[in-house]
């Protein structure tokens, strides 16, 4: 405890010789008091200075280690590390140098730039250059378009006596693809997935998937003309090994109005389009006149960018999402004239490709059920696979063993998109399914049973026409489950658990539950078995027919997993 203290005030240069224990006695609510508020009160005393003491002491200390030794006595260059990410235009940075010497000048005596081709760096005078002490200085880092493809320089700051100090610009640049689609062909859009998937003697299966998001891939052709002709062809001269920005044509959204110059705001709907934070948008109006622009924020109507648009862009131009991505082979140019080519190209994503993951909304028995029904055009074949092994000794008859007892069967599946929902909500749903990862209900979208009698609403049995279900498929995988679909539109998800043949013409099928409303023959529309399925493999292409306003076609085989059904 402090019973006195002696000394000037450093806020008011006060000297009080009468502090004392009765420090509390003064009768002022301010502090250092004033001398003539500072009198002597019972039990007070003088105090003498006596500084230094009499007789000094010599005490063995060492400087202790602070903040201080760690952020002076050196140079600081911040930032020291520039990520200029994907370059679609010319990029400027500062850098500030600075001597944290409190009491010590420096000298520049070199700067040193290494792998910096289309990199110019401008200072505040001629070298050497001297840094008084705490001297902060700054340099402008102007970035072009034009240079290598990848950028990784590295910038030093050489001080006399000192280690150099260094600052490191990475990033890449970008070359637009401009060469529009010819639409007399769909654009082909690719997922690829990949599956670990191990298969036990018994039918189990262990399914790992081994990709958070797929590889995506984009294919269409392209007829070029002209001057379009001759920029394609300079650009695979020197771009073919390189990243593009390469625009998602189906994306495409027209201008609804004109864009002035120094606009960093975009007006249009980016519902269910590829645009993302950090991400790029394309104006394009035809080979050689398109912009790129970096995205900062994305709303329900409009995008914000990074840097005001460098050009005015009128109602009718085009803008679309864009994704880095490379040539997956090179094009072969067929030429027709000598002035128009025709080639296919194909590129993959440089980046992942990330969406939305969701289930299908109907479930049963807790798991997601694949509807509406298959759009069905062609020839949509069905295969039913049992995993047969013949033992063959190459002497006597081979002989087959099942070792599984199982049924797979494949089915294929097809779907007619029209607009952007539509299409987003089928790829939420590849995105779950993560190729051959996650198993769903599948009905087989056949009219697989035929009702003969109508069934009253607290019925749990159904007379059907013979079809040899009570003999052939009765308990067993993929026929254990119905889907009964009626001309209103109500579905019903059943299970089957007991099949007897009535006569010749009728067998009885036991159901789980009843429909709850009564079901006459005429009413049906459809009643198809259902089987526990995953995608067959793991690619799924998407074809865009049109822009992603108008028409796409999917198709996708599954298979059956028997083992794993309830």
């Amino acid at each position: 405890m402090i019973l006195a203290t002696d000394g000037a005030s450093a806020n008011a240069g006060y000297v009080n010789p009468n502090v004392s224990a009765a420090l509390r006695s003064f009768a002022v609510d301010y502090w250092p008091a004033h001398t003539a508020d500072a009198s002597l009160v019972p039990g007070a005393y003088a105090m003498t200075p006596a500084w230094p003491p009499a007789a000094p002491k010599a005490v063995s200390a060492a400087a202790a280690v602070s903040y201080f030794d760690d952020f002076y006595n050196r140079i600081h260059v911040r930032p020291a590390a520039i990520d200029l990410g994907n370059l679609v235009s010319a990029q400027t940075r500062s850098i500030v140098v600075w001597n944290a010497w409190p009491d010590t000048a420096q000298s520049l005596t070199s700067l040193l730039a290494s792998n910096a081709d289309g990199i110019m760096l401008t200072g505040e005078g001629a070298l050497p250059l001297a840094f008084s002490p705490l001297q902060q200085r700054t340099w402008t880092v102007a970035v072009d378009t034009i240079g290598p493809a990848v950028i990784d320089a590295a910038l030093q700051w050489l001080f006399a006596g000192l280690d150099p100090v260094q600052a490191t610009i990475t990033g890449q640049r970008l070359t637009a693809w401009m060469i529009a689609p010819d639409w007399a062909s769909p654009v082909l859009e690719s997922l690829t997935w990949l599956t670990d998937v191990q298969d036990a003697v018994d039918g189990s299966q262990l399914r790992l998937p081994c990709r958070d998001v797929p590889r995506r891939e984009w294919e269409f052709g392209v007829v070029a003309e002209g001057a379009e002709r001759q920029i394609m062809e300079h650009a695979l001269y020197d771009w073919s090994a390189r990243i593009w920005a390469l625009p998602v044509w189906p994306d495409m959204t027209w201008l609804a109005a004109p864009l002035a110059a120094g606009a960093s705001v975009i007006s249009l709907d980016t519902t269910n389009l590829d645009y993302r934070v950090g991400g790029l948008v394309a104006l394009y109006r035809s080979a050689s006149r398109f912009e790129l622009a970096e995205i900062t924020a994305v709303a329900a109507g409009s995008l914000t960018l990074k840097q005001p648009l460098a050009k005015d862009w009128g109602v009718g131009d085009r803008a679309a999402p864009v994704r880095t991505a490379t040539l997956t082979d090179y094009p072969s140019l067929g030429r027709s004239t000598d002035r128009l080519v025709q080639t296919q190209v194909r590129f993959q994503a440089a980046e992942d490709c990330a969406w939305p993951a969701v289930a299908p909304a109907t479930l049963y028995l807790g798991v997601p059920v694949l509807e509406p029904r298959s759009n069905e055009t062609g020839d949509m074949a069905r295969v039913f696979r049992r995993r047969v092994e013949n033992i063959d000794n190459d002497q006597g008859t081979p002989t087959p063993h099942d070792a599984s007892g199982l049924t797979y069967a494949s089915q294929p599946w097809q779907w007619l998109l029209h607009g952007r929902a539509e299409r987003a909500a089928l790829r939420s749903q590849f995105y779950w399914l993560q190729g051959r990862g996650n198993a769903l209900w599948l009905p087989s979208s056949c009219d697989d049973i035929t009702l003969t009698a109508a069934v009253t609403a607290a019925a749990t049995t159904l007379s059907v026409a013979w079809a040899g279900i009570t003999r052939f498929a009765f308990g067993k995988p993929g026929r254990r489950h119905v889907r009964i679909e009626l001309a209103d539109g109500r579905v019903f998800y059943r299970r089957v658990n007991a099949a007897v043949e009535v006569d010749e013409q009728t067998e009885q099928l036991g159901l789980d539950a009843a429909l709850g409303t009564a079901v006459a023959p005429a009413q049906v529309r459809q009643i198809s078995w259902m089987m526990l399925a995953t995608l067959a493999g793991d690619r799924v292409e998407l074809s865009h027919v049109t822009d992603s306003e108008g028409v796409a076609t999917v198709a996708a085989s599954f298979v059956g997993v028997p083992k794993e059904e309830p």
